[in-house]
């Protein structure tokens, strides 16, 4: 019973031929519009994901050994087929296949068999989701730069730079930008013919409509309603980073090994400065001053002081300082600089508002309009005299707004200014893609390794300032998600921003069954993104992990379709 029970729970077989009929749907697709070979695509890509899907459903999950050996096997069987398709499809050396693929693979396989504790399933099909995203290994096996096949057309549902090198689809939020910028020829040529001699009014909302990005869009509609936010807990590879970062041991309940935690930060950060020191010829003194010393004191703070809670308001005056400043770089300088300026900005202000703020603000409102060359004017007003006016107002927002009157709004909702005012507003202003110019796990999944690796020679002279921003915002997420759970998935992606919207409404949802319930907290414990079930399991951060559902002593909390 107790093998059967570990075997064929109706949970396990669900999800296992539920996932195995998607796969067989997708397929089909490919079969059908992209031209591809059944010989190959059944073979070598059907059954491998079928067989990964059993290895998730057995290896989630409490520990039992026979069911892990069974899913280690099916995992090992996937490996070699796909390593026979490389090796006799793509002409690739057994060798070269063997070392970058099936070893790793089965060492993965057998680290999982032997791992003493409960595997989450949601973690398994992030990392699984994570290499098959990520997966054109031919990339540099073939020395190819990007995969440029018909994938690249079609959006995923979560945020992976289009522009990383083993990256298979196209990034949603980096599509939504250029088609706004972009318009649509079809559709404001439909809108012209519909309109014909009538009102204007057709022919500017054929304009508008002709900028509106309908295929990423239609993905965030589809993937919400269904869903809601659950492609952010158990797709998203960016999320998977942050989760593992929150597992680094920080604070006084650590012991030795926050000691050892810091050294091996320590080791490896220096050695990727030093990677950059030897591959961009800069410096060796610049990156280690201004990044690896700030970066190891920033890091050293977090590993004394331990694990801490993501402010939970975000200041309304902060916060239009900010923007404030944003738009005087704008206006002073140029574009870049005013957005780099107004992105960290509203989110460093936002987040001190008060006098922090003010001590802040006063000095980057004045310097803003008084340094740089040439002269910005307003009226009558120029250099210091238009710098004390801008810092003069940058102070009021915030001592009306966050001393006065105190206006404070859930630090959740920042992510909605990344999405209107950097993946909207200045995006279709500037006609470029400015949230994947800054975005992070851009610059960890391509803008890092296509500069050190350079396939192509000619990557590295283009490195520029706004580089070293990205990499610094990168810096800035990775201490972020030691101390704080997911922060960047909370306050800063606009993927997030916009799936949240479904979360009360979606197809996939779930119900608190309030009787039962105790009060023990587990559940909020448990969560990636530190929400309350026990206040409502649908809220707009829950990204349908459903670990509170599983370690919930009482199952108070049940999965509802």
């Amino acid at each position: 019973m107790n093998g059967q029970q570990s075997f064929l729970t109706k949970t396990r077989t669900i999800w296992f031929l539920g996932f195995s009929a998607f796969a067989a749907l997708v397929s089909s697709l490919f079969i059908r519009f992209g031209r591809l070979d059944p010989g190959q695509i059944l073979p070598f890509g059907w059954v491998p994901v079928v067989l990964v899907a059993l290895y998730v459903a057995l290896q989630a999950g409490e520990r039992d050994m026979r069911r892990r050996w069974v899913a280690f096997a099916a995992l090992a069987l996937a490996g070699a087929l796909l390593s026979a398709w490389l090796v006799s499809r793509q002409g690739l050396v057994l060798w070269r296949v063997l070392v970058h693929g099936m070893i790793p693979l089965l060492l993965f396989g057998l680290v999982a068999v032997f791992a003493g504790r409960r595997v989450a399933p949601f973690r398994l099909v992030q990392i699984f989701s994570f290499a098959a995203l990520n997966g054109y290994i031919l990339a540099y096996l073939q020395n190819k730069i990007l995969f440029s096949g018909f994938l690249k057309r079609i959006p995923e549902p979560i945020l992976n730079c289009y522009g990383g090198p083993l990256a298979f689809f196209a990034c949603p939020i980096g599509s939504f930008q250029q088609m706004l910028s972009q318009p649509n020829p079809t559709v404001a040529a439909f809108f012209d013919r519909l309109a014909g001699n009538a009102a204007g009014f057709l022919h500017s909302a054929g304009k508008v409509l002709a900028h509106l990005p309908w295929l990423p869009l239609g993905v965030f509609v589809v993937i919400g309603a269904l869903v809601g936010r659950a492609a952010c807990g158990w797709l998203c590879p960016f999320g998977l980073w942050q989760d593992l970062l929150y597992k680094v041991k920080a604070g006084p309940k650590a012991g030795w090994k926050r000691w050892l935690t810091l050294a091996v930060i320590a080791l490896l950060s220096l050695y990727v400065s030093l990677l950059l020191v030897r591959f961009l010829h800069v410096v060796w003194w610049k990156p280690l001053v201004f990044g690896w010393l700030p970066f190891m004191a920033a890091v050293s703070y977090v590993v004394v002081r331990g694990k801490m809670d993501l402010p939970r308001r975000l200041w309304l005056g902060g916060w239009l300082a900010g923007v404030l400043i944003g738009v005087l770089a704008w206006f002073k300088f140029e574009p870049s600089f005013g957005i780099v300026a107004g992105v960290l900005g509203m989110t460093v202000l936002g987040f001190c508002g008060g006098w922090y703020a003010l001590a802040l603000a006063l000095p980057a409102a004045f310097f803003a309009v008084v340094l740089g060359p040439g002269e910005f004017r307003v009226g009558p007003l120029a250099g210091a005299e238009l710098g004390l006016v801008a810092a003069l107002l940058a102070g009021l927002f915030i001592l009306v707004l966050d001393r006065l009157v105190r206006v404070k709004l859930p630090s959740t909702l920042l992510k909605y200014a990344f999405l209107l005012l950097v993946a909207g507003f200045v995006a279709y202003k500037t006609a470029e893609p400015w949230f994947c110019k800054l975005c992070p796990q851009g610059t960890l999944g391509a803008g890092l390794p296509l500069v050190l690796w350079d396939p192509v020679g000619g990557l590295r002279d283009l490195v520029g300032w706004l580089y070293y921003v990205k990499v610094g915002i990168l810096l800035a997420v990775v201490v972020a998600a030691m101390a704080v759970k997911r922060p960047f998935c909370r306050v800063v992606c606009p993927i997030g921003a916009i799936y949240a919207i479904f979360n009360k409404a979606s197809l996939l949802h779930m119900k608190l069954d309030k009787p039962t319930c105790t009060g023990c907290n587990i559940c909020r414990k448990v969560c990636p993104m530190d929400i309350e079930p026990q206040q409502g399991p649908n809220q707009l951060e829950c990204i349908r992990c459903f670990e509170c559902r599983w370690k919930c002593p009482k199952s108070s909390l049940r999965i509802r379709c």
